[in-house]
């Protein structure tokens, strides 16, 4: 795939990358990508970035936090549209100054590493607060609020997100290994 944004500007990435044109990342420098990743149209990158291979990245997300935070995305693990991801922010219980735009020393800012292992998937409109880790295999339903770490293959949804029931590992498994033994 191709397109016109400026591939020489990230830290590095891999084969069969594709970023929008349409994507606004602040931090390129900041970013690795590994194979067979798409991030679509009017995604906002404002923090720190690893994502594996086999990641998808719909459109209208935002992840958050600039460059003393930082999201993982493990190979397999994606958003659906219009998620939040918020790796940092600011206090709101009156410690200080509420605004980015406004010198540090006046407010008080939680940076973090937001997680998601391998095969995580949010659905559209999650919202992730800083510093959490969605274990590898938990889905999230659509608008939900992910305020505490999830535990793996778990189904979770509601404000804030609660489990449901457990998902069937053994068919992700299976196709990981027959998509990562071929030769794509």
């Amino acid at each position: 795939m191709t397109s016109q944004y400026d591939y020489s500007l990230l830290k590095s990435y891999g084969q069969d990358v594709f970023i929008s044109e349409n994507v606004d990342i602040r931090r390129p420098h900041l970013i690795t990508i590994g194979n067979y990743v798409a991030i679509d149209s009017f995604v906002v990158i404002t923090t720190r970035l690893e994502v594996g291979s086999h990641v998808h990245i719909s459109p209208h997300c935002s992840i958050i936090g600039g460059e003393k935070s930082k999201l993982i995305m493990k190979d397999f693990s994606g958003f659906s549209a219009g998620c939040r991801i918020a790796c940092a922010s600011d206090d709101y219980t009156g410690k200080g100054l509420i605004n980015p735009m406004v010198p540090q020393k006046y407010r008080t800012t939680t940076h973090s590493v937001v997680t998601m292992e391998k095969f995580a998937t949010l659905g559209t409109g999650v919202i992730v607060h800083p510093g959490i880790t969605i274990g590898e295999g938990a889905v999230v339903g659509s608008g939900s609020v992910i305020t505490k770490n999830l535990k793996p293959w778990g189904i979770y949804v509601g404000s804030p997100a609660r489990w449901v029931k457990e998902r069937d590992r053994k068919i992700i498994y299976r196709y990981e290994k027959e998509i990562v033994g071929k030769k794509l």
